[in-house]
């Protein structure tokens, strides 16, 4: 018996080859996005029951994704393929974040006259990395952060921006591993991270007072894909005299606002 080819329609209801093709991608993707951190694998029967898709379509789609190499079928459970893997290894290598949104830093530098800060998230080493800065054009005292340091997760508006919207799993690793401050004069606890990564994740933004460095409030939002990846995150630093309640309401405006057009620039949407 002849196996239908993947893109084979239903005689019943014959669609125009455009139609058809646009909606097999749609359901290509549907399976492939259902692989996170979270759940890297998948049967069939679970894949039919959370897409929806017949048995039928489904069953051919993971043959095709299988015979690209793009799922792996191991003792009935399928995960990512070596051509997914590779794929986003040459996605992650073309992509810089300091040219996706150098230009959208020089506007909050130009909107807040503050030092404006871009993190990468580093997975391996569970911290945030300095990858561009624009300090502030204020007289008198001055944020200054060197290209390259790096910040764990637990401490700084930069870090908790990341933190908050990681996957459960590395979110329990940061909180039962080393909560050292990085201003010693500040307390941390498991506790408190919690309530912090909860409320960041609901307001979209954090403020920190003073948790990197002594007289510094840190503002900052998550750089996030469309699925809601932390890639790293943009900050705006400078001293608490400065940053009273009523400019860092400004501050979290103008970060909102960039936040979410560079979520647009990533899915390429502008």
């Amino acid at each position: 018996m002849n196996t239908p080819p993947v893109n084979a329609l239903s005689d019943e209801n014959p669609a125009p080859a455009n139609q058809a093709g646009v909606g097999l991608l749609k359901k290509t993707f549907q399976i492939l996005d259902l692989f996170t951190e979270e759940h890297p694998s998948w049967t069939q029967a679970e894949l039919v029951r959370e897409t929806g898709l017949s048995r039928s379509t489904l069953g051919r789609l993971v043959r095709f994704l299988c015979a690209r190499g793009y799922l792996l079928e191991q003792r009935g459970r399928y995960t990512l393929g070596f051509a997914a893997v590779d794929l986003g290894r040459r996605a992650q290598l073309q992509f810089n974040l300091v040219d996706l949104c150098y230009d959208l830093l020089e506007k909050i530098a130009q909107a807040t006259a503050e030092t404006v800060i871009l993190t990468g998230y580093d997975e391996a080493q569970a911290r945030v990395v300095c990858l561009a800065q624009i300090p502030s054009r204020q007289g008198g005292l001055r944020l200054f952060e060197n290209l390259g340091n790096t910040y764990p997760l637990h401490s700084g508006a930069t870090s908790k921006a990341v933190l908050a919207f990681l996957p459960e799993r590395a979110i329990h690793a940061v909180l039962t591993g080393d909560l050292t401050p990085v201003n010693p004069a500040t307390r941390l606890s498991a506790a408190s991270l919690r309530k912090d990564i909860a409320r960041i994740r609901e307001d979209g933004y954090v403020v920190t007072y003073e948790e990197t460095y002594p007289g510094v409030t840190g503002i900052a939002v998550p750089v996030l894909t469309p699925r809601g990846q932390p890639l790293g995150s943009i900050a705006i630093a400078g001293p608490a005299q400065r940053i009273d309640k009523t400019t860092a309401a400004d501050c979290v405006a103008v970060l909102l606002d960039v936040g979410h057009r560079v979520t647009a620039r990533i899915a390429g949407e502008s």
